[in-house]
């Protein structure tokens, strides 16, 4: 963390770069999706824009405000409270998060006694609406047979369902593998076994995993835990096809596995945590619902190249980002799409 504060200091995209760190932090450490996106309101003060990076996102379902003082820090510090209470009432939202690149123990003393919250990628996230108080080194309790499964914990359950190798596993290469950090497959680990799926008991300082079913058994326990990974569909023109990285996803991918004929419009997938920086990247523009050039990206909770082959999005994701669709040939579809598991 310190290194992080180091690095934002001496660079002039501090702000884009804090961001994607708290997109970050959220997904790895507590397994929450997070999208910032810049906050450009008319009716903001001069001086509050001159002061903080504002942000738009989402954190456990709930709008926020993310705020970050723009270097050197210390001056708007004492100011915090008064700022952010003007900002829940311009912006429209109750929680206002302060998001800071680094903080010591006497800052933190101060924040909580004026429960203010505050976000310290890689340290901690408190939100007192919220009745958050959570710290990456501390584990919270293992979770009780979950109506949804986390993100991660559907990515396992996903693998094992595909026949992926998880058996034997141990959690720290299963995180590794995915892409997460170990504490979410940690307690994606917890969700799994309170399922009565899993079974990862410890070997030593490591939890190995055995499947407790397979198969149809499997799909059977964990179907109504699963849910769609699509978090948002945007519409895009992309000016350089060939910069583009994304998955084959929606009702394309679906005429790839079944008869159903590809749709005009290309519909394509990649992970909510890379939408801002691929956005840049590729130079996407928004596109009219009746533009010819038009694209679809979706946004998913978790990676889809995680569990993807030859750049189409897998099966089962697939189906649960159309299981519910309101067409009629995409249904039957999807329903044709499960009848070719091998289960």
């Amino acid at each position: 963390m310190l290194l992080l504060r180091v690095m934002l200091e001496t660079d002039a995209n501090w702000g884009d770069r804090l961001a994607q760190a708290a997109e970050a932090y959220a997904r790895d450490a507590f397994d929450v999706p997070l999208e910032l996106q810049p906050l450009h309101e008319g009716k903001l003060p001069h001086f509050l824009l001159d002061r903080y990076r504002l942000w738009r996102g989402e954190i456990f379902g709930r709008p926020c405000v993310f705020m970050a003082p723009r270097p050197p820090e210390d001056g708007a510090m004492a100011d915090v409270d008064r700022h952010r209470d003007l900002l829940r009432r311009l912006a429209g939202v109750d929680v206002v998060v302060l998001l800071l690149a680094g903080l010591n123990a006497k800052q933190r003393k101060r924040l909580i006694e004026r429960r203010v919250a505050f976000m310290a990628p890689g340290a901690q996230l408190y939100v007192p609406e919220m009745l958050l108080d959570q710290r990456e080194h501390f584990r919270a309790a293992p979770p009780a047979a979950p109506e949804r499964f986390s993100p991660t914990a559907q990515v396992v359950a996903i693998a094992a369902l595909l026949g992926r190798e998880i058996d034997g596993e141990n959690a720290t290469a299963l995180a590794r593998r995915f892409g997460v950090a170990p504490m979410s497959m940690g307690r994606a680990l917890d969700e799994l076994e309170a399922a009565g799926v899993v079974d990862a008991h410890r070997i030593g300082r490591q939890r190995q995993v055995r499947m407790k079913m397979t198969g149809g058994e499997l799909w059977r326990a964990v179907e109504n835990r699963l849910q769609s990974p699509v978090r948002k569909v945007r519409g895009v023109v992309i000016p350089y096809p060939q910069e583009v990285r994304a998955l084959v996803a929606g009702e394309s991918a679906l005429a790839s596995y079944t008869a159903l004929a590809s749709p005009r419009t290309q519909r394509l997938a990649i992970a909510a945590a890379d939408w801002n920086r691929a956005s840049r990247a590729w130079g996407l523009q928004p596109a009219e619902r009746f533009d010819p050039r038009r694209d679809e990206i979706e946004t998913w909770s978790y990676d889809p190249a995680c569990l993807a082959r030859d750049n189409v999005v897998d099966p089962l994701s697939l189906y649960l980002s159309v299981r519910d669709s309101r067409d009629e040939r995409v249904a039957q579809a999807a329903d044709q799409l499960l009848e070719t598991m091998p289960w």
